[in-house]
């Protein structure tokens, strides 16, 4: 099997649509005291998850997305910087 790979930056340029893509995202674990009240309190982790790119994408309950990422799932991500509302 011979695949091509290609880094793209979604604050510089968007993928193709209905390219697959493995993309990166970030979050915190919080952490394990419960009285911790410090916000950067915790771990904070990356996944890699397969997802694919489209121009335009029709959630299950109707809504309209523009230029997203939708994962196995079929969570709505959208590229980093974009507004979070829906068309």
């Amino acid at each position: 099997m011979r695949a091509e790979v290609e880094w793209v930056d979604a604050r510089e340029r968007l993928p193709r649509d209905g390219m697959p893509v493995a993309a990166a995202t970030s979050g915190r674990y919080p952490s394990n005291d419960a009285d911790e009240r410090d916000p950067d309190a915790g771990q904070d982790f990356w996944l890699v998850m397969p997802m694919y790119f489209t121009t335009h994408h029709i959630a299950e309950d109707g809504r309209e997305y523009r230029d997203c990422f939708v994962d196995s799932d079929r969570i709505v991500r959208l590229p980093y910087g974009r507004s979070r509302a829906p068309f």
